[in-house]
């Protein structure tokens, strides 16, 4: 796995758990955090996509193993 792939992978993990909603019994700061890392990692994501298109292979397959709770359509977004 290359440095790129490992670190779309991991963005795509803390995008998933931020919306996987377990955070009913968080508190309002927290929440306020685990939004700040969701948008970040959302911004980090579609900044790889649009910084690598010949990896765009790559991190598809990266994409479709973690099977995120994301699509590819908001991460080609510019």
């Amino acid at each position: 796995m290359s440095k790129l792939t490992y670190e779309f992978t991991k963005y795509l993990n803390i995008l998933s758990t931020c919306r996987a909603g377990d955070d009913y019994e968080l508190s309002s700061k927290q929440k306020a955090e685990e939004d700040r890392q969701r948008d970040e990692s959302l911004s980090r994501l579609r900044q790889m996509w649009s910084e690598n298109p010949a990896e765009h292979d790559d991190l598809r397959q990266a994409f479709i193993k973690a099977s995120p709770l994301a699509t590819m359509e908001e991460i080609e977004r510019p």
